[in-house]
């Protein structure tokens, strides 16, 4: 059947509402789904940290893809702020390339230049800030420290001339050359607790200026967000993982800064190869929606948190006319489908909403346009290799990591693709996603079945 105009309008306004991006807490489609009973809220943990702690401190905090994170963080962002803290925020994919290793020199860079950036955008501080930019301090320090700087063109100064120019060229050489970043870091190797004054004045400066405009009793918080995002490629990913152990682990100290608070976000995969860990890592984990011990046991809150999420994007009388139900009916809708199928992430979940959208030709839904949209987002998770098979089999088996020194690179791939879900409501436990159950128990199978054929051969 044909929709109608005004139908077809309601499928569009809803299409749009469902798009994947990070929210304030105060926008229209928030939904606190960390405020449960038996889900301890992570940032509560961050926050209560910087408040028991006096000037400065270091976390670690961190979340798959399409785990809220970044909407968890610009929450902590204003409860803080409600709270008199200045808040600097500051996304590391505008300084740094996430498929490239990482070495303390970029980051003790970038993390200044970011810190000095967001200051210089507020009015206030900015008018207190009597010294130059950082990008500008770092350009005449290594100049004077005989780097020449040839990577470091006009043409990248996007039409600046003078430092102005040189400053734009320099971040831009330091996030697209990989040839500049090396030779930065061979000059800089031996300069590592040069390079670390250096940064740590300019911090105390923009301290200085952020109290001079508000008060001497501001605290400063400092979230570098993004930095998760490091994971290589097919063909780097066990150095790029090597060299986040060494920055966050061998020099967790360079990573604290004077009179701040300092949040980073960091690969969900760094506790798992963290040899010696320096601090606990927050990980934002998936929302509950079964018992770890009982699958067939529905976690009601958790899944409740997530109706909330689809009602407010499709709103109480779109909900109805698209799955032909109200939303807290005690009648199972199409929409429980795909929560149930979600994997506890907001993501996956958003995913198959669309898909429901572009697949309904009439209102309500029907049950095999749910299936084509769950097929469809399905399709998107596979194929799944044996040895991918061997191991997702075995953590929802055992619930466990099933980590060892051999799987690590795997088991981050699995985890950052969603395969594997991490929760944790006391204790931490995993499983894999609903929406490939059935094909990893046929893969399994196969195996098992093609293993047996080949014992029977050889006892022949």
């Amino acid at each position: 059947m044909t929709l109608k105009s005004e139908e077809k309008g309601l499928k569009k306004t809803i299409y749009q509402a469902l798009r994947d991006k990070a929210l304030k807490p105060d926008d229209e489609f928030y939904v606190d789904v960390y405020k449960m009973p038996d889900c301890p809220d992570p940032i509560d943990k961050l926050r209560d940290h910087i408040e028991f702690t006096d000037f400065e401190s270091v976390q670690f905090f961190s979340g798959f893809r399409g785990s809220g994170k970044t909407t968890e963080l610009l929450r902590l962002k204003q409860d803080l702020e409600e709270s008199g803290y200045f808040v600097v925020y500051a996304d590391a994919l505008k300084y740094i390339n996430p498929a490239d290793e990482i070495d303390i020199t970029d980051l003790l860079i970038v993390l200044a230049g970011a810190f000095s950036d967001a200051i210089e955008e507020n009015a206030n501080v900015k008018k207190d800030l009597q010294h130059e930019s950082y990008w500008t301090r770092i350009y005449n320090y290594l100049k004077n420290t005989n780097l020449e700087l040839t990577e470091i063109t006009p043409r990248a100064g996007i039409g600046r001339t003078g430092v102005a120019g040189a400053e734009v060229a320099f971040k831009v050489a330091l996030q697209t050359t990989p040839s500049f970043r090396k030779k930065l870091q061979e000059h800089l190797k031996n300069r590592i607790g040069e390079l670390k004054k250096e940064v740590d004045l300019f911090f105390e400066d923009g301290v200085k200026a952020i109290k001079s405009a508000l008060s001497e009793e501001t605290q400063v918080v400092f979230i570098f967000d993004s930095l998760e995002q490091i994971r290589g490629s097919l063909f780097n990913d066990k150095a790029v993982i090597e060299s986040v152990e060494q920055v966050f682990s061998q020099h967790f100290k360079m990573l604290k800064m004077p009179y701040v608070h300092l949040i980073y976000t960091v690969p969900p995969w760094l506790k798992f190869v963290m040899k010696n860990p320096v601090t606990r890592i927050e990980v934002l984990p998936c929302v509950k929606h079964w018992e770890k011990d009982n699958r067939l046991k529905s976690h009601d809150a958790g899944k409740d948190k997530f109706r909330q999420i689809i009602v407010k994007r499709f709103g109480e009388e779109g909900f109805k006319t698209f799955f032909g139900a109200d939303w807290n009916s005690k009648n199972k809708t199409e929409a429980d489908k795909l929560i149930d199928l979600c994997g506890g992430h907001f993501r996956d979940l958003l995913s198959l909403l669309r898909e429901a959208v572009l697949e309904a030709n009439d209102f309500p839904i029907t049950a095999k346009e749910i299936e084509h949209a769950i097929s469809s987002v399905r399709s998107t998770f596979l194929p799944i290799s044996k040895e991918d098979a061997l191991l997702l089999s075995e953590i929802e088996k055992t619930h466990s990591s099933a980590l060892n020194d051999e799987n690590t690179g795997r088991l981050a791939k699995l985890l950052d693709t969603h395969l594997v879900l991490y929760f944790k409501n006391g204790e931490e436990w995993y499983d894999i996603h609903p929406l490939i159950r059935e094909e990893v128990n046929k893969i399994v199978k196969q195996i098992e079945s093609e293993k047996a054929k080949l014992e029977s051969e050889k006892a022949k």
